[in-house]
């Protein structure tokens, strides 16, 4: 909302030093008649001080629906942004529809982060599969050096006095040495252990970081979505550059207001009082308050608030300003519409209808406009900022479906797609030998696993040897390999599961890498194909201006997300068209006008099939406050284009004298 001051307040705040006179007389004749509560100032005074004597205080405003959303695009890291899926004006929405999204690279970040995330999954699996694998080869050397230990035990134990003195020496030597060696497996073994443990609490983290930056760019990309938060009715705005409404396939930047969800609940008033007339206005005065669209209405009002601290308003000059609400009397009647020019003073009679002045139909200025305009724009290719306009169709062609309108370039989309093609055979041949060792390693795998088996049925066999036909010494270490051999085995069942999982894991994270590439080609693909623009449809082709005013030409740079061209549907015109705010009672749907074309001997026919669902102001240039109407042909009509200027004299039927009156 954007209260404006209005010429009308202007000149009469301008006139005040030269009417001190009869102003002071009348206010020292209100001063004497009425106390009303505007005549106390806000704040009280000390004693002894003398209140300021009262004086006219003008207010100047505009109506505000209280339950109004606004539209801001959503926040991106790319500007400008093409408007996507923004609902059209008049629409009515329910609260969580979507209004309005903006055309983001962040779907291609999301894709980007899902892969890393796969192949980083893959990653911390794979080194903490082949870790485990190491793990279980040290509880192989563990299991041996036990075995070992347990046997040199046994010939340790072998009385002196039954063998030699250097056997003897010798088997005591080796139970030391396997002693020794058991400590270090052991050792060993647990390193491993905690090495496995390190590099998965790694991984996790790893893991857990992609996750949540993936949640954060999820809950980015939903940001590029504007839902309606209330019930109501969408209303566009204006573009603050160029003045142009915006609609679907517009430019646009992250913080632009594109139009507001309109309630169709309470109105009140928003005025603004200069910081000097402040302490003659307070909470609860009586107000007067008449409408520059509604001649010859008007209603009473009452000051809710007064903000407690005076604000800069640069586009009214030096002078600071308090923000006042006004408050509406419940079941006024009067088609108030958001935007609506007001004008207050804090006087009880000035509440009186004032009789309007004898209006002429209005004759307002418009542009032809199409219902069906297709933008004509560079593809959204992700990481592509910047095009080159290498041909477009001459300005006012009629474009047949099918063909060409425009083509775009760009030199990094060619190098990236020979940068992608070569690491995509390359990434290609890596999984081809990988599949190959793979299966290699598979089948030596499954001979390990079988030569461990068989090695326990060998043991288990000499074990079951009867003992007393075996020296016991022997038996004994029968015995003990019995078990090494069973562990053994187990192990090797164990670690080659482990590393098929070590295996599975690598293969996953190359052909994720393979796969990303290919989306990354096909992205790349689709936005090369997509550079040549093509009609979908017949349609009349209209060049647009950019920010600096010019249309675009052949050879010019185009950002990423800028429109060029539209395509207009020639058979589906209407006149947009704006009407003066004090004029705007004398329209009303269903209201012929003659419509005509500069520069061109015709003359058409046209009525009023719809009204703006808000005031405005014209443009950045022009502060004059309108309101939109649509004009529709009685007939279709021929060799109009869009974009051209026309004039329109509405005609005053009846049902405008009737409310003339």
């Amino acid at each position: 909302m954007k209260p404006r001051l209005k010429r009308s307040t202007i000149a009469v705040l301008c006139a005040v030093p030269l009417l001190a006179a009869g102003i002071a007389a009348a206010v020292s004749s209100a001063s004497a008649s009425h106390t009303a509560p505007s005549a106390t100032p806000s704040a009280p005074h000390a004693a002894g001080e003398q209140a300021p004597a009262r004086r006219p205080v003008l207010l100047t405003g505009e109506v505000e629906a209280l339950d109004t959303q606004t539209i801001v695009v959503p926040p991106s890291n790319s500007s400008p942004l093409v408007l996507r899926n923004f609902v059209a004006e008049g629409t009515q929405v329910k609260a969580g529809d979507l209004v309005l999204r903006i055309e983001t690279g962040g779907a291609a970040n999301i894709d980007r982060l899902k892969t890393e995330l796969e192949r980083t999954s893959a990653r911390v699996e794979r080194d903490t599969a082949n870790l485990e694998a190491g793990a279980i080869d040290t509880e192989k050397a563990l299991i041996t050096a036990e075995a070992a230990l347990a046997k040199a035990k046994v010939d340790a134990a072998l009385p002196k006095l039954q063998i030699t003195a250097l056997n003897y020496d010798r088997n005591q030597a080796e139970l030391d040495r396997a002693t020794r060696d058991l400590a270090i497996k052991l050792e060993a073994r647990d390193n491993y252990r905690q090495s496995v443990q390190r590099r998965r609490e790694d991984g996790a983290l790893e893991v857990k970081k992609l996750q949540i930056n993936l949640a954060f760019q999820i809950a980015q990309l939903k940001q590029a979505e504007v839902r309606a938060a209330r019930d109501g009715v969408v209303v566009h705005g204006y573009s603050p550059w160029k003045g142009e409404r915006f609609e679907e396939g517009s430019s646009a930047w992250p913080g632009n207001a594109a139009g507001v969800v309109q309630g169709d609940g309470q109105m009140a008033v928003t005025a603004w009082v200069l910081e000097a007339d402040r302490p003659y206005l307070a909470e609860g005065d009586a107000l007067g308050l008449r409408f520059d669209a509604l001649p010859g209405a008007a209603l009473p009002g009452k000051i809710l608030s007064i903000t407690s601290a005076p604000e800069a308003r640069a586009s009214w000059g030096n002078g600071r300003y308090f923000r006042v609400r006004i408050g509406l009397p419940d079941g006024h009647g009067l088609p108030l519409v958001a935007g609506m020019s007001v004008f207050a003073e804090p006087h009880a009679n000035a509440v009186a209808a004032r009789k309007p002045a004898a209006a002429e139909a209005p004759s307002i200025e418009g542009e032809i406009a199409s219902r069906q305009a297709l933008p004509v724009s560079p593809p959204s290719i992700p990481y592509v900022w910047q095009y080159k306009l290498a041909s477009i169709a001459p300005e006012g062609a009629m474009v047949e479906a099918g063909q060409t309108i425009a083509q775009f370039e760009s030199g990094e989309v060619t190098t990236q797609l020979m940068q992608q093609q070569g690491q995509l055979r390359e990434k290609q041949r890596a999984l081809e030998k990988m599949l190959l060792d793979q299966a290699e390693a598979d089948r030596a795998g499954e001979l390990a696993v079988a030569e461990a088996q068989s090695n326990a049925e060998k043991a288990e066999r000499k074990a079951t040897q009867p003992r007393e036909l075996i020296r016991r010494v022997d038996y004994d270490k029968l015995v003990i390999e019995r078990t090494e051999k069973t562990a053994l085995a187990r192990l090797a069942v164990t670690q080659r599961a482990v590393q098929i999982r070590a295996r599975r894991a690598e293969r996953t994270g190359l052909q994720a890498e393979v796969a990303d590439i290919q989306q990354q080609l096909a992205a790349l693909t689709r936005g090369q194909a997509a550079m040549t623009v093509v009609a979908p449809r017949k349609g009349l082709l209209m060049y647009r201006t950019t920010f600096s005013g010019e249309k675009v030409t052949v050879g010019s740079q185009v950002w990423m997300g800028l429109s060029v061209a539209t395509l207009a549907d020639p058979g589906q015109l209407y006149i947009n068209a704006t009407v003066p705010e004090a004029q705007a009672s004398l329209v009303h749907v269903g209201q012929k006008a003659r419509v005509t074309v500069p520069g061109a001997n015709q003359a058409l026919s046209a009525h009023v099939v719809a009204l703006g669902r808000a005031f405005h102001g014209k443009s950045t240039a022009q502060s004059t406050i309108v309101r939109n109407l649509e004009l529709q042909f009685d007939d279709n009509p021929q060799g109009l284009k869009p974009g051209a200027a026309v004039q329109a004299v509405l005609v005053a039927d009846a049902a405008v004298k009737e409310r003339k009156q």
